[in-house]
């Protein structure tokens, strides 16, 4: 019996080994088939197993990892500290070490068994060093990108959707008055604070981007300012981050402040609606003048005629009385006409200018802004020579501008047929007299026959839609300024129109 009793324990025992053996080759297999890196460490602190893979991260063989202290392979043995006292499930991206002292980032993760004698720690190790890296390279650019568009002075939002906060920048917040310590939501600004005569704009832009029909949301609209007022703003925007469904989740962009913009667009706006009213009233104006010009004659040998018809029908006596009354009215009637025409010469030569010091220099740029793109229709170039600093002039800036906007479209037209370079000048300077001069040079063929005696003349023109009068009322505004008009010189190389104006230098 007792020798049958040690076979089966002999058996069992063989048995049990083979057990073991077999656990031992599968968890082997196992724990080095794991492509992640693993670390077994015990209560104190030293490496009970490493697999392949954490042994190629730290650059050891697997066995000079068995038996060194965990703590050597940490830029930060501290972390290891806590390991069997709080028994922390993750341990924080930190520095490691490897064999040669280079160093990455790793996170870890940590599970716990427990055997016989005493618990182990196993220690699963993420090399994170390319992700911080490229975490680390994204916030460079976005800090980059923010300071270069903060420096070209956009101001920039952050805004998440599904929350509705929104994060704008200091200079987004100065723009609309916006106390710095408070929150702020979408809605707090967009529409709540969109004008709301472009409330469907501003909508429609950003719908049309949200939904994917816009690669990005670009829109200009006036947002309402924590005093009430209002400025115009230019918005853009894109998604920069959405779901699995699609659906946008965040989105960044930029707002500049172009108010100022749209002042000037406005102004000039209003300016040029100033010239072309001027023009239109010089225009009548000057054919009234020149049109009473040539009534005058035909009134006053009217008015004579009716003086000469009175005298003969003192000679017929009675027989003349039935056309005496006829006669006499026809006289007065000449003689108001005449009155009439002479008040509209006196109105038009002698009305009433609005004046104010004015900066010649001032006044061409404006005229080759306005004249630009007609400019560039015909392949024109502008160059200035503008004298500085050069005397203001006391005049009516408007009817200025629509002398020298005339001047600058003559120019235009003159050069219009001709091949190659087009080059308009035009020139400021000081002349004698406390005067200022203003040359108006192009490079056309000359004037032509038709007007070079006489470029003033009124109804004299080369134009097939011109009338004749655009050079007559120049010269009749720049003679009402005390000024003089002229021409400097003309030949098939080009023509040079000149003014001269008093100004106001002491």
């Amino acid at each position: 019996m007792l020798a049958s009793g040690l076979a089966g324990d002999c058996e069992d025992s063989v048995a049990c080994e083979a057990q073991r053996l077999d656990c031992e080759v599968c968890y082997r297999a196992v724990f080095e088939a794991v492509p992640d890196p693993v670390l077994l460490v015990d209560g104190r602190g030293r490496i009970v197993d490493a697999n392949p893979a954490a042994a190629a991260l730290y650059g050891f063989s697997c066995e000079a990892m068995r038996g060194r202290a965990a703590a050597t392979l940490l830029a930060s043995p501290a972390l290891l500290d806590e390991l069997f006292i709080t028994c922390p499930g993750h341990l924080p991206a930190g520095a490691h070490l490897r064999q040669d002292g280079a160093r990455f980032s790793a996170e870890v993760t940590v599970s716990y068994i427990q055997q016989r004698h005493a618990p182990l720690a196993i220690l699963l190790v993420r090399d994170v060093t390319a992700a911080r890296e490229a975490v680390s390279r994204l916030e460079e650019a976005e800090e980059r990108w923010r300071f270069a568009l903060e420096g070209a002075g956009d101001a920039l939002w952050d805004w998440t959707l599904e929350s509705g906060e929104i994060k704008v920048s200091a200079s987004f917040k100065t723009i609309i008055g916006w106390p710095d310590g408070s929150p702020l939501q979408g809605n707090d600004i967009w529409p709540e604070r969109v004008h709301r005569d472009d409330l469907r704009m501003a909508i429609g832009a950003f719908s049309a981007h949200l939904s994917g029909a816009r690669p990005i949301t670009e829109v200009e609209f006036r947002l309402r300012l924590e005093d009430d007022s209002y400025r115009w703003v230019a918005l853009r925007g894109k998604v920069m981050q959405r779901d699995a469904a699609g659906k946008p989740l965040r989105m960044i962009g930029t707002v500049r402040d172009v108010h100022e913009h749209y002042l000037i667009e406005e102004r000039e706006k209003r300016q040029q609606q100033e010239l072309d009213r001027a023009a239109r009233l010089i225009h009548v104006g000057e054919m009234a003048s020149a049109l009473a010009h040539e009534l005058n004659q035909p009134l006053t040998a009217l008015r004579n005629f009716s003086a000469v018809a009175l005298r003969r029908l003192e000679e017929l006596g009675a027989a003349g009385e039935r056309i005496r009354e006829p006669l006499k009215m026809i006289a007065e009637q000449s003689l108001r006409a005449g009155e009439i025409v002479h008040r509209v010469r006196g109105f038009v030569r002698k009305g009433g200018l609005v004046t104010a010091p004015v900066a010649l220099n001032d006044v061409v740029r404006d005229i080759v802004r306005f004249t630009e793109f007609e400019a560039r229709a015909h392949a024109v170039q502008f160059v200035l020579d503008l004298a500085e600093p050069l005397p203001a002039v006391q005049a009516d800036q408007v009817q200025l501008e629509q002398v020298l906007s005339n001047l600058v479209k003559n120019a235009i037209d003159a050069m219009s047929v001709v091949a190659g370079e087009r080059i308009l000048h035009i020139q400021t300077r000081p002349a004698a007299d406390k005067r200022v001069e203003v040359a108006v040079i192009d490079s056309g063929e000359g004037l032509a026959d038709a007007v070079r005696s006489d470029p003033f003349a009124p109804f004299v023109t080369t134009k097939p839609e011109g009338v004749g009068l655009g050079l007559a009322i120049c010269r009749t505004i720049i003679e009402n300024h005390g000024g003089r008009l002229w021409v400097e010189d003309s030949t098939v190389r080009g023509t040079t129109f000149c003014l001269c104006l008093p100004s106001l230098a002491g």
